[in-house]
């Protein structure tokens, strides 16, 4: 995409906005509409534009803060600080010191990282196998002190603070704690985050104009800009994350807690930061649990609230410094910057956020009972540039996902009743890597977050009917609110629309308090709104300008980081000293990953520093220089393993680019992609039916006009058509003559597209089933499929128009006949049958809407206003038979979800194996999958 940056030799990668497509599009393909049809259905060309979009004849225009983070001198990289320990010398000889080899290394390794007892790793190395392996250590306790001697990482520290006079604590208040700005130094030396690495704040605009900001990043943000203005000319910012949230590490019994506080960089690209397998969230401290003896709760409140901000002071102080002076800090190939440490977020849930805040009104009514000062010095009171008001931003865990289970979906329930629900709910077909509710979800308890999207995927199209159009309507608004927010780019019209959303439910929400859908855990009324996640939401267009994308501030991390740096460290001891044996187990930890990588550099005599770096070491100068953390991952002997996770996302665009390039490879191809490059395929290697007549294929699929179709295919392939559609007038009959007789037939495929905001990154692969039916599926089990109807039209970036969609029967090829003899033409590719779902024409909204957006652009082919999904219908011919044909695999693009449009009450006849077959009219489902919503809303197109 082209791109314009202002005194920035470096191009923006910012995807560009597609432009408004034209109706001179797809005439080509419509002929076959027109006979036999009843067409209401295909999304026409320019359904979808509303007339707002600008014209995309620019890229994006990036304005760079002039002289912001100057290099003022190179320094130690982390490979120069592993040369410098106090046994360099001896890894002169043996690299892997204090270890004899790098085989006994990586036993030394999988035992230290292994969950293993020190009397299990005893009993494994008195093994006679082992033992005949002549390891240099005999005992665990050997094997932990020698990983002692691994060179160093963040020390810890411990304080013991007293308690307040006149409220003393059952246990010692115990604060174990790491310099912060040791803690920041070691992950910005990390060499594995130098790609993802940005120092200065810019401006993002659509175009050269400057008429609209693009915010995509914390730096791309008011709040980053603004702060550059407030510190020294060619100092760096270095935007600190904290994260705290009492956790709890007892399994079972045992009501053991801790507190963690977490820290990270905002500086490091979000993509990056937010995969946990990158380690990029360190442990900083463990904030005392105290057990006050007070006998007034509210008090012992009061004073682990001040123990809270009296913990956070002393670990913060070092960051407090460095934000009011700076300190020079290295990057990882080794430049030298002056770096002020500003609180860019604080990601914590609401009741911490509260605690944070300080919330003096809500304190006072309890301080004048309880005759207590309260929190008198909140921890940030000296921070430079620290105000909760900006670095408290919405975090959407806590305070959308976890929201919407205790109040959206709540409402939901007493709205349609619950029995309702939980059927609709277990009326759903089973998608494959999805969640199924068969029981419902009414009485679902201490669920997690992962489940709460599970629950929203579905509920909008699912209460529909069964609730009043204004209560539908408000709960709509707040899911789109929600998903709205998880956009990874925002630009000032964008924003906009979230506030729009947000500001539709203030419009109608009074409807849930009108049917009694609001009520207390005992079922009794509530005529208010104190709802302090409600409260939050008014925060979060302001966020998005000063901060950049919400998306970036969850605590999905976080969360799982609490796993790996407390819950797991924790439950690997003797259950004493809980905080005393996490922090040994993260510090060896730490210098295991460490020493992992600084040895796999050695090997593999590779070095990432600048280019021109003066004063190496003659070894060190023999070394491959590299620049970039990717030049890295390839260079290293085992670098799949410092890549990210262990088990990757499959890539099938890549594996695509192998089997192309293998002259051996099964024909067609298993693993391919379409002309245009928007979507992946891959089926498995050999089909589930490999020799199926054709009547036995119709007979089995009950597909009637199965051989008729295959007949129109080739004629409509030999008269060189290239893009097919589902309908026009059957040519080919029952007795048509086909230059084949057999076929193989797949059971599934899996597809994966490009995302909708950065093109070069992969969604995650979906399946689509397409079986036959069976005693359980008396009438099959078929998917839904997206398909590409208009080649101009390029998915997701051109949303619906040039696309329609069908459900997938049958997948399959044709078996072609021994070679000599040729392919016969346009069979040699996986093929579908499918059959075509028309859009409904929708009413425009009732005239009390008319202030909404959009309003006076309603068209037949908008979605229906109440629930913000397009509504489908069967599409039939003259006989009342669904319309179908053959479609080539290559037009689909993605996984379609239909949900049922249930009127009144659900049939009770209904069940998950039949609801989809026995129902004609569906809810094209845009909450199914944040990708999906993007590109049905065509986000950035407005």
């Amino acid at each position: 995409m082209p791109s314009h940056t202002s005194n920035n030799p470096t191009p923006s990668t910012n995807q560009d906005s597609p432009q408004p497509f034209g109706s001179e599009h797809c005439e080509d393909h419509r002929e076959d509409l027109h006979e036999d049809a009843g067409v209401e259905g295909y999304f026409e060309p320019g359904s979808l534009d509303t007339g707002l979009s600008e014209p995309a004849d620019e890229g994006p225009y990036t304005v760079e803060y002039q002289g912001a983070a100057r290099v003022v001198g190179y320094g130690k990289t982390a490979l120069d600080l592993f040369n410098e320990d106090r046994f360099s010398d001896h890894r002169r000889l043996n690299l892997y010191y204090p270890w004899a080899s790098k085989g006994e290394w990586e036993v030394a390794q999988y035992l230290l990282k292994s969950s293993l007892s020190l009397a299990d790793i005893d009993e494994f190395l008195k093994l006679e196998l082992v033992e005949k392996m002549n390891l240099s250590f005999k005992t665990a306790k050997e094997l932990r002190s020698r990983a002692d001697l691994l060179p160093a990482v963040p020390q810890w520290k411990y304080r013991v603070i007293p308690a307040q006079p006149g409220f003393p604590s059952k246990n010692p208040l115990v604060l174990y704690y790491r310099d912060a700005v040791e803690c920041l130094q070691h992950i910005l030396r990390n060499p594995l985050i130098q790609d993802s690495l940005k120092f200065t704040p810019l401006q993002i605009f659509n175009t050269a104009a400057k008429t609209m900001r693009v915010y995509e990043s914390w730096l791309s943000g008011n709040r980053a800009w603004s702060m550059q203005s407030q510190i020294p000319a060619g100092a760096a910012l270095l935007g600190t994350i904290l994260s705290s949230d009492k956790t709890t590490i007892s399994v079972i019994t045992g009501n053991r807690v801790a507190h963690p506080l977490l820290i990270s960089l905002a500086n490091i690209d979000s993509e990056v930061l937010s995969k946990a397998s990158n380690h990029l969230f360190n442990l900083l401290a463990l904030i005392p649990i105290p057990r006050y003896m007070h006998s007034k709760r509210e008090v012992n409140g009061v004073c682990e609230n001040r123990l809270y901000h009296q913990s956070l002071d002393i670990v913060l102080e070092p960051l407090k410094k460095a934000a009011s002076i700076g300190v020079m800090m290295a990057d990882p190939v080794g430049q030298v910057r002056l770096c002020y440490t500003p609180c860019a977020s604080f990601i914590v849930d609401t009741p911490e956020a509260s605690l944070i805040a300080y919330d003096i009104e809500s304190y006072w009514q309890v301080a004048q009972k309880a005759r207590t000062n309260g929190v008198v010095d909140p921890f940030w009171r000296d921070w430079p540039l620290a105000e909760p008001c900006e670095f408290l931003t919405p975090e959407p865990l806590h305070h959308w996902h976890k929201m919407f289970f205790d109040h959206d979906l709540q409402w939901g329930i007493q709205a349609a009743g619950p029995h309702e629900l939980d059927f609709r709910y277990s009326l759903l077909q089973p998608r494959v890597g999805f969640r199924k509710f068969p029981d419902g979800i009414s009485t679902l308890k201490q669920v997690t977050g992962k489940t709460h999207r599970d629950i929203q995927r579905s509920l909008i199209p699912l209460i529909a009917g069964a609730v009043s159009s204004q209560f539908l309507v408000s709960l709509r608004a707040l899911m789109d609110f929600r998903y709205s927010g998880k956009a990874r780019r925002f630009n000032d019209n964008t924003s906009g629309r979230l506030q729009l959303a947000l500001d539709e439910f203030h419009d109608h929400k009074g409807e849930i308090i009108d049917i009694g859908a609001r009520v207390n855990s005992k079922g009794q009324p509530i005529d208010n709104w104190h709802i302090p996640k409600l409260e939050f939401m008014q925060s979060v267009v302001p966020s998005i300008a000063a901060s950049g994308p919400v998306s970036q501030w969850s605590a999905d991390v976080t969360e799982h980081a609490h796993i790996t740096q407390v819950k797991e460290p924790a439950r690997a001891g003797n259950n004493k000293d809980y905080e005393a044996q996490i922090v040994r187990h993260l510090d060896m930890h730490s210098r295991l990953r460490s020493f992992d990588l600084m040895t796999c550099m050695k090997e593999s005599k590779v070095d990432l520093r600048v280019d021109g770096d003066e004063g190496l070491p003659d070894d060190e100068a023999r070394c491959t220089l590299l620049s970039s953390s990717a030049q890295l991952v390839a260079h290293l002997t085992s670098g799949s393993k410092f890549g990210g996770a262990k088990r990757r996302k499959a890539d099938l665009f890549y594996r695509s680019l192998s089997v192309a390039q293998n002259p051996n490879a099964l024909l067609p191809h298993r693993t391919f992609t379409d002309s245009s490059g928007c979507t992946a395929f891959h089926l498995v290697r050999d089909p589930d039916q490999k020799t199926l007549n054709l009547d036995h294929a119709a007979a089995l699929f009950h597909l009637p006009d199965f051989v008729g179709s295959l007949r129109d295919y080739l004629d409509r392939f030999s008269e060189g058509r290239e893009t097919f559609t589902v309908g026009g007038r059957r040519g080919g009959g029952l007795n048509s003559n086909l230059p084949f007789s057999q076929i193989k037939v797949w059971s599934k495929v899996v597809l994966q597209g490009r995302q909708y905001f950065n093109a070069d990154l992969v969604t995650d692969p979906y399946t689509i089933l397409a079986l036959p039916p069976d005693e359980k599926w008396v009438y099959g089990r078929q998917d839904c499929a997206i398909i590409n109807v208009d080649p101009s039209e390029c998915w997701p970036r051109s949303s619906m128009n040039g696309h329609s969609v069908v459900a997938v029967k049958m997948i399959f090829t044709v078996s072609q006949p021994k070679k000599p003899a040729r392919p016969i033409p346009g069979t040699h590719q996986f093929l579908a049958y499918c059959e075509r779902f028309d859009v409904v024409a929708q009413e425009p909204p009732p005239p009390e809407y008319a202030h909404l957006p959009l309003f006076n652009a309603w068209n037949n082919h908008s979605p229906d206003y109440f629930t913000g999904c397009y509504v489908l219908k069967r599409a039939r011919r003259s006989n009342g038979e669904p319309f179908g044909d053959i479609i080539p695999l290559t037009q689909f693009r993605a996984l379609a979800d239909l949900i049922p449009h249930f009127r009144n009450k659900a049939d009770r006849r209904l069940s998950s194996f039949t609801s989809f077959h026995l129902k004609d009219e569906f809810f094209f489902n845009k909450y199914f999958d944040h990708e999906i919503y993007h590109t049905l809303e065509h986000t950035e197109s407005v």
